[in-house]
């Protein structure tokens, strides 16, 4: 049976409109706030679906799509509706920001089998107590009060207010002030400015608060939030810091302004991620949260789940096993090689799920939440089980038709030796014969060696577009004499 879902493409007319379901929202995590949606829309191919008085959120993740957990009236129904969507349209059905209440729901729901399921710290919303935030009593909040004594003594008496479109001149130069406070801002923060503004423009019609301090009639801060059941999301908090004491000072003033628009004191407050920013976790951590909202990503029947234990997969020259711990120096290398990682369309700089400062822990744990998402299944290349690692295949982008895209790199010191083909073919036979698979590859119409490699590896030609061409691997009865079986490695590091 056809699904009949219906996803219409975002704008600020449809977000209005699913306003009273955003409102009713139950989970605790920022992804389905209006101003997290309206900020983040941009080059995620937003869509909204409305079924049977219950709302879900289509959008890319990880490059490949992903669907919120349905609420409103009858979200098993829509969750129905999803399975033959994903199915009719041969995606796999993967779903974001999943709460640790609904986590439970969707491993005990038979109509989703196998599903695997990961969550980023990086990316995990911090809770507070919206009280304890109006006043910051008690012990623990002392630094906080120290501030905050410190700036009435500077400044005087915190001035805040709501802001108007009429205030958009001070905010830009508020924003361009921050901007000179932080030159090293990252693509993220960067992209977050552009955001902040357009988001100020939209929340009178949004229904968010918008306020600001004033210091000798300067705005010095902007926050923007809005009310959801009994909790204030906090999207914006921008503040400049040659004003001592400013943030704790914004913070409270802002909670209790808003208990006052709203009308009454809220139970939490929601200031978001840390983005892997390790001194904003430092400081987001003395304000004492409450409780963490993970969010965790989750992917139905992943060829991923098929796969018990550490494998070890002998080609002929090379052998493919997990990544391990011992090779993230290897990693990072492999992810951060502009030009060798041209053609395999990454480049790490643009990346904006990657905290501004890269270690060498940095992909390691990137790689690892994939796999535990069930969203690719990589291995290590190796010129021994025991050796270094040379590169990098990848089995991803499943299709709920079974078929899976496979892709290799290799570092610059072992490549031109035959072992990208070696190890291609490897990974194709073992997809195929082991998990299942319909394989496929993909190469840059002016990448030669790639598409060599590619047909040398037992894969025919099937089409092209203006950028890539494309191909199937071949199961042929001699591949299953080859070399590919799977066998248990006699280490897991």
């Amino acid at each position: 049976m056809k699904s009949t879902l219906i996803f219409e493409p975002f704008s600020l007319s449809a977000l209005k409109r699913m306003l009273p379901y955003i409102r009713q929202n139950p989970s605790y995590c920022s992804d389905l706030s209006a101003g997290y949606l309206y900020m983040w829309h941009e080059g995620v191919d937003m869509e909204f679906c409305e079924f049977r008085q219950t709302f879900c959120v289509r959008q890319i993740v990880g490059g490949q799509p992903a669907f919120s957990w349905p609420f409103g009236a009858d979200p098993g129904g829509m969750v129905d509706e999803l399975i033959r969507y994903t199915s009719g349209h041969k995606m796999p059905l993967r779903f974001f920001a999943v709460d640790e209440k609904t986590l439970p729901l969707i491993l005990a729901d038979r109509r989703l089998p196998d599903p695997m399921y990961a969550f980023d710290r990086n990316w995990s919303d911090y809770l507070y107590s919206f009280e304890e935030a109006m006043t910051f009593s008690g012990k623990k909040y002392g630094g906080q009060r120290n501030h905050i004594h410190k700036f009435e003594r500077l400044y005087g008496k915190p001035q805040i207010r709501p802001l108007t479109p009429a205030d958009r001149p001070a905010v830009i130069e508020l924003l361009d002030a921050f901007a000179q406070e932080h030159p090293d801002a990252g693509a993220l923060e960067q992209l977050e400015r552009v955001e902040t503004e357009a988001l100020f423009d939209a929340c009178e019609e949004l229904g968010l608060y918008a306020a600001g301090l004033f210091v000798n009639d300067r705005l010095a801060t902007l926050s923007i939030g809005e009310v959801i059941r009994d909790t204030l999301f906090i999207h914006v908090e921008k503040a400049l810091t040659v004003y001592e004491g400013i943030y704790p000072t914004l913070y409270s003033s802002f909670v209790r302004l808003t208990a006052q628009l709203h009308g009454s004191v809220l139970t939490y407050v929601n200031r978001e991620d840390d983005s892997g920013d390790i001194g904003l976790r430092t400081s987001k951590m003395q304000y004492h949260p409450v409780f963490m909202a993970d969010k965790y990503l989750v992917h139905v029947d992943s060829p991923g789940a098929r796969i018990q234990g550490p494998v070890c997969i002998p080609g002929r020259d090379v052998v493919l096993t997990e990544i391990r711990e011992s090779d993230k120096a290897a990693y990072l290398s492999l992810n951060t090689d502009v030009e060798n990682n041209r053609y395999w369309g990454y480049d790490y700089r643009n990346d904006l799920s990657l905290p501004q400062k890269i270690t060498e822990q940095t992909f390691y744990d990137s790689v690892k939440y994939d796999m535990q998402a069930g969203d690719s299944v990589n291995f290590a290349i190796r010129l021994s089980e025991d050796g270094p690692m040379i590169g990098e295949t990848i089995l991803w982008n499943f299709s709920s038709d079974g078929s899976a895209e496979l892709g290799c790199r290799i570092l610059r010191p072992y490549q031109g030796r035959g072992y990208g083909k070696d190890a291609f073919g490897t990974a194709a036979r073992y997809g195929a014969d082991e998990l299942g698979l319909s394989v496929y590859a993909r190469c840059h119409r002016d990448n030669l060696p790639s598409r060599r490699m590619i047909e040398a590896s037992g894969f025919s030609p099937l089409c092209r577009n203006e950028a890539y061409l494309y191909f199937r691997y071949q199961t042929t009865p001699e591949s299953k004499d080859t070399p590919c079986g799977a066998i248990r490695c006699k280490a897991n590091s």
